[in-house]
């Protein structure tokens, strides 16, 4: 099966230059993962045959994981267990596969960031699809919740068993992301953003309290979910900008993270070494 590139993978234009410095590095679609052409953009089928053999090997991987789970089902079914059982099938992260140039993890673009979460059990609904922004740290207060545990006295994330079964009209609406830059992955700079239902604003603070050294990222979701024309500098966008960058303060500084308390390393730049070898 063919597999193109993603409408994304070489509209840069506009995009801070620490995207397009990681196209060469571990973490860059034309870095040491594969055998690149160097003549960019290339879509030759030649050129593009190790993108393809990458993603053909992760879904491959992820059908493992769901032939896993079927069996798992399937044992539970047998054994009485099924109807007593919440199974939840999720991921701890989404992953880039060659949108604006990357593969791997770790940046604040949708790709990165947006996982899957189906649950089923006792205490759920069947068939229901709910269009909210759930997070992983809402996990373990809904299971607490499902299995009728004592609720913990502070926990992050929030329950969504409401959400589930009947809607939460105080449902979050937006949410913080935070990312520090690693020295021995250095290939994303430290990240500080916001997603809204309908916008994202990501900032890359440079890690000793002087001015950000990297161009920030503003996004309208509704009509450009594939984050394919950076806002951040139009005048047009300037009142959201400011709004969001207001709400970001907020709610990093209710989890007592203002920028006296916000310790990050320093964001030393996009390197082109690998790894070392003992954690690759």
């Amino acid at each position: 099966m063919r597999v193109p590139y993603p409408a994304s993978a070489f509209a840069l234009e506009g995009k801070p230059d620490w995207i397009r410095q990681r196209l060469s590095t571990w973490h860059g679609i034309y870095g040491p993962f594969f055998e690149w052409r160097k003549d960019f953009p290339d879509t030759r089928p030649e050129a593009v045959r190790d993108f393809e053999n990458m993603v053909h090997g992760y879904w491959g991987t992820i059908l493992s994981v769901d032939d896993s789970v079927g069996r798992l089902v399937a044992h539970l079914k047998a054994s009485g267990q099924f109807e007593n059982t919440v199974i939840v099938f999720m991921g701890d992260n989404g992953l880039l596969e060659g949108e604006h140039g990357m593969v791997d993890k770790r940046t604040m673009h949708d790709p990165s960031i947006r996982i899957p979460i189906l649950v089923s059990g006792p205490g759920l609904p069947s068939g229901k699809v709910v269009q909210k922004q759930v997070l992983t740290t809402d996990l373990a207060p809904s299971l607490l919740e499902l299995c009728r545990a004592p609720a913990l006295e502070y926990i992050q994330g929030r329950s969504w068993v409401k959400l589930a079964n009947r809607g939460d009209s105080k449902w979050r609406t937006s949410w913080f992301y935070e990312y520090n830059y690693e020295k021995q992955f250095p290939y994303t700079p430290n990240v500080r953003g916001i997603r809204t239902d309908d916008w994202k604003f990501i900032r890359y603070p440079h890690g000793d309290g002087s001015p950000d050294k990297h161009l920030e990222e503003l996004y309208d979701l509704r009509n450009d979910p594939g984050e394919l024309h950076n806002l951040a500098d139009s005048p047009k966008h300037a009142r959201t900008r400011t709004k969001l960058e207001k709400q970001l303060a907020s709610l990093l500084a209710a989890e007592g993270l203002t920028p006296e308390t916000d310790r990050m390393p320093l964001d030393e730049g996009i390197k082109a070494q690998l790894p070392d070898q003992n954690i690759r």
